[in-house]
């Protein structure tokens, strides 16, 4: 048989294999270009086309030289068996890039999700004892490192939380612990020595200590039912009657002065506005020396209410620590004088609440203590 009639066959087959190849090249060159360029695909979709495209062509290309070789050495005539042996050829080489691409595609995935496992293993050995652990943050750039950074974040968070709320029953205990220490030493002296002492003034100690504690444990209600985001229902209140009716049931051990402008309207709760103002009065009496003055004013957008005293005052560098839990300045408070540490603490939550502010103005003389609430809609 002419060898160009042996050679027809396999020469337009493996033609038609390379046409096919390139086809293919150009296709997956034309499937990229629609790949959005923002949205990386992940690296098991990066990998497997090339993988396939890296192996196919060398493939397309074996076939049609096999071929072509078994056309012009092996002088096979029969294009069926020239067909059939091309066939096995094209299976069998297929088979090892199935092998190779599932391979590869494994080893990708499994690159990908090792950040994501060690990620996992850390936050698997951090317990609620040694929240200050943090998870390592891997340079991928992907989803894996962003996550790794969110999780630390939170961490963070969490910490603080613990600390604070670690810190907060700390010095409640003590709190709590000072009056029912003075409490239990006068009712065991009374019991030991009921002849020596005046029954009388040992009872009157003892119920200021209950006094005591029963205010304690209620500013820790007031904090525990603030801290839990308790938003009770709002309502249109006179900023200036609410001033002069609560400055009315005060009996302070100095003159106080109320000036309080009418009709200044805020949205507030009135049990929780009312308790902002009762500790502002109640600082104040504390410390004050000789007078009190309480104002009722509005601004631009706010009402304000100021609360001043002729005290020692509170110094600059205290303005902001005088709002933290249990802190009492060393040259103005005590635990003698009957405060907690809590007032300034909770009128600054319930202000910050309401969208209003609370801090310590400058002033003259004394504390200048200074609450900004803004203004209710008068529609």
């Amino acid at each position: 048989m002419p060898t160009s009639t042996v050679r027809s066959p396999a020469s337009c087959f493996a033609v038609s294999l390379m046409d096919i190849a390139y086809k293919g090249g150009m296709s997956d060159r034309n499937a990229e270009t629609h790949v959005r360029p923002h949205r990386p695909r992940p690296a098991r979709a990066r990998e497997t086309p090339a993988a396939i495209v890296a192996a196919g062509v060398p493939l397309a290309a074996a076939v049609a030289l096999a071929a072509a070789a078994l056309s012009l050495y092996a002088d096979v005539g029969n294009t069926g068996v020239l067909a059939a042996v091309m066939i096995l050829l094209g299976l069998a080489g297929l088979g090892l890039v199935a092998w190779g691409v599932r391979r590869g595609v494994r080893r990708a995935v499994g690159r990908t999700l090792r950040p994501a496992a060690r990620l996992h293993a850390e936050l698997a050995g951090i317990e609620d004892a040694d929240l200050s652990r943090r998870v390592p943050v891997p340079s991928t750039g992907d989803d894996v490192e962003r996550l790794a950074r969110r999780v630390n974040a939170l961490l963070g968070r969490l910490e603080g939380a613990a600390l604070q709320r670690r810190a907060f029953i700390a010095d409640a205990s003590h709190e709590l612990r000072t009056p029912i220490t003075g409490l239990r030493t006068r009712i065991e002296l009374a019991l030991d020595a009921p002849d020596d002492g005046d029954p009388v003034d040992t009872l009157r100690q003892s119920l200021d200590d209950v006094d005591r504690l029963h205010h304690i444990v209620d500013d820790l209600l007031v904090l525990a039912r603030l801290d839990s985001g308790d938003r009770p229902e709002l309502e249109p209140l006179d900023l200036g009657a609410l001033v002069e009716e609560e400055a009315g049931r005060r009996t302070p051990p100095v003159p106080m002065t109320v000036k309080a402008e009418s009709g200044v309207l805020v949205a507030a709760n009135r049990p929780r506005l009312g308790r902002v103002l009762l500790n502002l009065l109640a600082n104040a009496e504390r410390h004050a020396f000789s007078m009190i003055e309480v104002t009722v004013h509005t601004e631009p957008g706010e009402a304000v209410v100021e609360v001043r005293d002729d005290g020692p005052g509170i110094p600059r560098a205290d303005r902001d620590r005088v709002f933290e839990r249990f802190t009492r300045l060393d040259s103005a408070r005590s635990r003698a004088d009957g405060g907690s540490g809590l007032g300034l603490a909770i009128a600054r939550q319930i202000a910050v609440a309401h969208g209003g502010r609370l801090y310590v103005g400058d002033g003259a003389y004394g504390a200048r203590l200074v609450l900004r609430l803004p203004l209710a809609d008068p529609r």
